[in-house]
């Protein structure tokens, strides 16, 4: 995708924070606290959606997989026109899989799906929402990317939120937000909502999470983890297993004991390259030569699975929308219904969509439902238990 650069004309609401922070140097002391602004700068892309009238690139402290205050960036978008009253509401966008390189991080490299990608977010800044995208800790920032880790990549897309708003100021961008996330960024998006309450705190106002894609069953890919898995893949599908077992080894080294030689090699592949080559080289290869014994076999790796990997299932303080592609190869429709129906039966405030399309379409296929989904959430509008829950029964039987 190629589009001219275009000249961000600067909001006279700006003029003050330009002056004052004008470079990507850093602004004072060391900050210590998650969300503290390192520094930002103005970001000129081919790939800034459309409809930003003005974008930047923040450094800002956030947490890694460990817990340890770390550095982390992103994108921050900002719509035409002056900010309303209270500040521009805003979707915090966790985006989908990339690869684990510094290299593939979307403010380095842009979107794998660049127009696809653009076109979504666009309706939401079209609609005067500001929009912030984090790259998630270690991509594209100091340290290792831990795939997939979905608690880390949630913290990342709040503690962006945080650092926007100081960087241009509450007038500027309202504590409103929704968090809105594709595939890895379904569950980042999903587990943000959980945790908005508790790790947003009151400065920030949580309104609810779409998300399409998401992946809600991932622990048990372990089943297919053994040497007699011998058949092919798609090479995106072996692409997310040689990203998630370069995230497992950091925080279970011991795993190593069940790799080959094979699955060595390809997770020192997945290292370097981003989705869409690494995908083409693994094309049509086999799970099962990554493996010298099942990855079950591993003492304690269903806590390990659960700990990194798990969404959570209950305690939703605000209503989620996940949308899911019936076609979809690279997570299971099924999985991600069953969750959803699990959550309503315990009484969470769920809705469910379904899209005749596979994975990469259903971004695309769920714009409009996301939109309004958002748009409802910031601006007041009603939540449906009875009727979603109608839904839900509905595509379940369909399903059986």
């Amino acid at each position: 995708m190629s589009r001219p650069h275009r000249r961000f004309r600067p909001l006279p609401v700006l003029i003050m924070a330009a002056l004052l922070m004008p470079t990507a140097g850093p602004l004072g002391a060391a900050p210590q606290a998650p969300g503290d602004l390192l520094s930002a700068a103005p970001y000129r892309a081919s790939w800034v959606p459309s409809r930003a009238t003005q974008a930047y690139k923040l450094h800002y402290r956030t947490p890694d997989h460990r817990g340890q205050l770390a550095e982390g960036t992103g994108l921050l978008y900002l719509p035409a026109g002056a900010p309303p009253a209270g500040g521009w509401p805003l979707v915090s966008w966790a985006h989908g899989t990339q690869g684990i390189a510094d290299r593939c991080a979307p403010s380095v490299s842009g979107p794998y799906q660049p127009e696809r990608d653009g076109r979504f977010l666009d309706q939401f800044l079209a609609q005067g929402y500001a929009v912030v995208a984090a790259d998630y800790q270690g991509l594209g920032s100091p340290g290792n990317h831990a795939y997939l880790h979905v608690r880390t990549a949630a913290r990342n897309t709040i503690d962006l939120i945080r650092a926007s708003r100081q960087y241009l100021g509450n007038a500027t961008l309202s504590p409103r937000w929704v968090s809105v996330g594709h595939s890895q960024g379904g569950a980042a998006a999903l587990t943000a909502g959980h945790i908005a309450a508790s790790y947003g705190g009151p400065s920030l106002q949580y309104r609810g999470s779409f998300t399409t894609g998401t992946p809600t069953a991932v622990e048990l890919t372990a089943l297919v983890m053994k040497p007699d898995n011998r058949t092919p893949n798609p090479g995106a599908l072996n692409a997310y297993h040689a990203y998630l077992l370069d995230g497992l080894l950091q925080v279970a080294p011991q795993i190593d004991r069940v790799l080959s030689d094979t699955g060595r090699a390809r997770v020192a592949l997945a290292r370097g390259q981003c989705l869409g080559e690494l995908a083409a080289n693994l094309e049509g290869a086999d799970t099962g030569s990554m493996f010298t014994a099942p990855l079950t076999a591993v003492p304690g790796i269903w806590s390990v699975l659960h700990d990194y990997l798990g969404v959570p299932r209950k305690g939703f303080s605000q209503p989620l929308m996940l949308g899911h592609g019936s076609q979809d190869q690279d997570v299971p429709y099924l999985t991600t219904l069953l969750y959803a129906a699990g959550l309503a039966l315990r009484g969470e405030p769920v809705a469910f969509r379904r899209y005749p399309v596979d994975h990469r379409g259903t971004l695309d296929a769920a714009a409009a439902d996301g939109l309004a989904f958002v748009r409802a959430r910031l601006e007041g509008g009603h939540f449906s238990d009875a009727a979603e829950t109608a839904g839900l029964e509905q595509l379940l039987d369909e399903a059986r």
